[in-house]
């Protein structure tokens, strides 16, 4: 990507105000079938890691005590998208029945070999045009990128997304992060079966919800109520080829499930691209399981992106300033870690 981002004031009041705003025509239709056209395959071939992975998530945020300390382990060690499917049913987790929102895959940027690198994801990720952008928004003058993920909602069969905030995932202790979501074919509206993200208006700033009521409690169900009913939920949707949705890191956000499969549906791609604060310094214990049964569900954290980390936190100092190539300084030009 060359040239400068044009980023609206409307655009930063929308993100400094509700949480979230869209990029009409952010990125050029051809650069987006492009992500498609190399995502694709990508996700196919890689689709054991996405089940295995599933199944780490359920077990971290299970209460057997021993599964939670092992779970990378054990989802390791199946060897077929087949029993992975039978094991989370063995858990009471129907993926042929809408219990899982989507399969999701992690940095295509910077893979582990480099056969395995899509080079669209890399050149974007990478990209002064999205670091600047991720500046502006964050009113950051380092920018470090975190993550690329990829989510695949397969059509008549994934649920919703339930809502949940980006940040409590991720291992920093900042309220600097952003996400550009970035749809791989056009999203309908919500009405004709359009499954792009619906936002809390505004949460990313409510302490309150957090500080009172801890990271899942009751309040947590009726967030809409809390939020002004549909007044307080938006979205962007429809969205063309090229256009971008941006979130802060800490905004509570959902999507719908994938609509029934009347033969003209098609399953919905979606790349996320993260960036934090060059200064976020690391929490403790992002690693850590609960000590005690039941504990998993009451933490603060969710496991869900440990897969995107795991091979780097235990390299960083917690509380301290880094640099670390699998988490590089993008922005400004004059500290990139990667040319």
């Amino acid at each position: 990507m060359e040239g400068q981002p044009e980023i609206s004031l409307q655009a930063q009041l929308d993100y400094s105000r509700r949480g979230h705003a869209v990029l009409r025509s952010f990125l050029p239709e051809t650069l987006v079938r492009r992500l498609r056209s190399e995502l694709v395959p990508y996700a196919a071939s890689h689709a054991l890691s996405g089940w295995r992975q599933k199944v780490e998530v359920q077990l971290a945020d299970g209460p057997d005590e021993r599964r939670r300390k092992n779970a990378p382990s054990i989802a390791d060690g199946l060897g077929s998208v087949e029993e992975c499917e039978a094991f989370l049913e063995g858990l009471g987790i129907y993926p042929s029945s809408g219990d899982l929102p989507f399969l999701q895959h992690f940095n295509a940027w910077r893979a582990p070999d480099a056969a395995n690198v899509v080079p669209t994801v890399r050149g974007l990720c990478l990209s002064p045009y999205l670091a600047r952008s991720a500046s502006i928004f964050l009113d950051a003058p380092t920018v470090r990128l975190y993550q690329d993920s990829l989510f695949h909602k397969r059509a008549g069969v994934d649920g919703w997304t339930p809502w949940h905030s980006d940040a409590r995932m991720a291992p920093f202790d900042t309220s600097r992060m952003i996400s550009f979501w970035i749809p791989l074919q056009r999203i309908p509206s919500p009405e004709d079966g359009g499954t792009g993200l619906h936002f809390v208006d505004g949460s990313h700033s409510d302490v309150a919800l957090p500080y009172w009521n801890g990271a899942d409690g009751e309040e947590h169900g009726r967030l809409e109520d809390r939020y002004g009913g549909d007044d307080g939920v938006g979205h962007h949707m429809p969205l063309e080829l090229g256009s971008v949705t941006v979130h802060n890191g800490w905004t509570l956000h959902c999507a719908d499930a994938a609509p029934e499969d009347d033969g003209d549906c098609e399953d919905r791609y979606a790349l996320s691209i993260t960036y934090v604060d060059g200064r976020a310094e690391l929490r403790e214990g992002v690693l850590s399981s609960p000590p005690r049964a039941g504990d998993a569900t009451t933490a603060k954290d969710d496991k869900e992106d440990v897969w995107s980390f795991r091979s780097w936190v235990i390299e960083v100092e917690p509380r301290k300033q880094f640099r670390h190539p699998m988490v590089p300084i993008v922005w400004p030009p004059n500290e990139r870690d990667v040319r």
